[in-house]
């Protein structure tokens, strides 16, 4: 019995931690909804370069070799940078015309920017600089490894950075006005497209640092590894009421657990589809899914 409970207890572990990932990621990918009002399918390969670049500038591809900390963070601004050029060449021109076109369009970003780096680093599986051997901290019965509980603290510490973003300042203030209503925000004298811009920017990063957070628990990784885990992203984005970040982050707890609890008790072949499990259910009997809070 006793064993049973600890099982228990430590698969509620690993679902918070889990979940502290996929958070990370669907708070990027909602922050982007909620000022463009449309999908990206290429958020994605944000998670993927994210973990890519930090592996070249910490394994000294690029002729520097950074300690791992400072690899993840240049490659995190990197990728955020990169997440406002693709906006200003793909998604910018077009974006009067709605959102199925900006969707269709985002689906080809994705398959351009993930065959793009495939073509250029290859097929093989890559993982980052981290020790095999980890040291394991106990918390009463629960073990976390130092990777597992770091993981933990830079989410944590993602979701309060974004609250203070979007609760204490005038760039969260104006997100929240774009969200309710372009046009009267453009009216009120907001710069729409900075502010969309540097929303861009928040989402391509919280995107890469999902990334890279996900690469450090679940190495080694492949160049699909953004597109197959975004359906993980989208069904807690979805769960936690689209456009919503604190609904994000409870969806992607929900989900992480989900996840965990089938493979541990039910079959690990099937842990995604579990997400999708109660996802369904709860949109079933709530459509707008779990609200967490007005952006």
């Amino acid at each position: 019995m006793a064993f049973d409970q600890l099982q228990f207890l430590q698969t509620v572990v690993f679902g918070l931690i889990e979940g502290s990932v996929i958070a990370v990621g669907a708070v990027g990918l909602t922050l982007s909804y909620s000022v463009t009002r449309f999908i990206n399918f290429a958020y994605g390969e944000f998670l993927t370069y994210g973990a890519y670049l930090t592996v070249f500038l910490a394994g000294g591809l690029f002729g520097i070799s950074l300690p791992l900390p400072a690899a993840a963070v240049a490659a995190i601004l990197i990728v955020g940078a990169f997440g406002v050029g693709v906006s200003r060449v793909f998604f910018e021109p077009i974006s009067e015309r709605g959102a199925l076109p900006l969707l269709i369009t985002s689906i080809g970003v994705s398959f351009i920017l993930r065959n793009g780096l495939q073509a250029w680093v290859g097929v093989q599986a890559r993982q980052l600089p981290v020790p095999l051997m980890r040291r394991t901290e106990y918390f009463g019965l629960v073990e976390l490894t130092d990777l597992e509980l770091s993981v933990v603290v830079v989410s944590i510490a993602t979701m309060l950075a974004v609250h203070f973003v979007l609760q204490r300042t005038m760039l969260g203030k104006r997100m929240r006005a774009i969200s309710g209503n372009r046009s009267l925000a453009e009216v009120a004298g907001i710069d729409t497209t900075r502010i969309v811009r540097q929303t861009w920017f928040i989402s391509a990063a919280a995107g890469a640092l999902s990334g890279v957070l996900y690469a450090v628990l679940f190495s080694p990784f492949r160049p699909a590894v953004g597109f197959e885990y975004l359906i993980v992203i989208f069904a807690a984005t979805l769960l936690g009421g689209i456009g919503r970040p604190y609904g994000a982050m409870l969806g992607a707890v929900l989900i992480g657990l989900a996840m965990n609890f089938g493979s541990t008790y039910l079959s690990a072949n099937y842990t995604r589809a579990y997400a999708f499990l109660i996802l369904v259910a709860v949109l079933l009997v709530r459509p707008e899914g779990i609200r967490g809070g007005e952006f």
